[in-house]
């Protein structure tokens, strides 16, 4: 019989399993380390981005969402734009078949007395933002109609809202998208527009 030894090509192949040195280990975490210095930054800028696009495209979702519920229902839309503390703010949405210009209303842009008691859909309190990156909205409490216009609780101010990413309480439009929401007063229509970073201007999204 002919022992291993004998066949030279086991013999080499054996002889070649020898492992890695200590000097190719630390080689190679090294390299790693570099890289992982070189990832694990850009993975968090895309989670941003991600969650910036994601608020961006929930809240035109239920803006628009809002408007056709208060005309469906003949009844009346509230979005709630908060600041919780720490800079985190939150929305949150009522819906009623209370119309706010029915029977008993107040002045214009008000709440009609009865719309706590006819409330048939609402978020509960619970905030459909991610919470994750920076939302800014110049109304807290828009109103939106049946007749199908909608403003700011008081003055019917149009709803103005940005999505973006601070870093050191300064917005970084340079390595973020932004976007921004606004809402006209007399027809509701949504106008959608997105940051440039390279011209530094508001393009139109619609």
């Amino acid at each position: 019989m002919i022992g291993i030894k004998d066949n030279s090509f086991f013999y080499k192949l054996l002889n070649r399993q020898k492992g890695f040195s200590l000097l190719e280990l630390l080689v190679v975490i090294g390299i790693l380390a570099v890289t992982s210095g070189f990832i694990y930054p850009q993975i968090g800028k895309w989670k941003i981005k991600r969650n910036i696009e994601k608020d961006f495209q929930v809240i035109v979702s239920t803006i628009d969402y809002l408007k056709t519920r208060s005309r469906s229902i003949n009844g009346t839309s509230i979005l709630y734009c908060n600041n919780s503390g720490g800079g985190v703010t939150t929305q949150t949405y009522q819906i009623s078949s209370q119309r706010n210009d029915g029977p008993g209303a107040g002045a214009e842009w008000t709440i009609h007395p009865n719309f706590a008691t006819n409330i048939v859909e609402e978020s509960e309190g619970v905030s459909f933002l991610t919470g994750n990156v920076n939302v800014t909205c110049n109304n807290e409490t828009t109103i939106f109609n049946a007749s199908g216009n909608a403003g700011n609780l008081s003055d019917g101010a149009a709803l103005e809202i940005e999505v973006n990413f601070m870093v050191d309480d300064v917005v970084d439009y340079q390595d973020y998208n932004a976007y921004k929401i606004r809402v006209n007063t007399a027809t509701a229509f949504v106008e959608k527009f997105k940051y440039n970073m390279i011209s530094e201007v508001w393009v139109d999204l619609n």
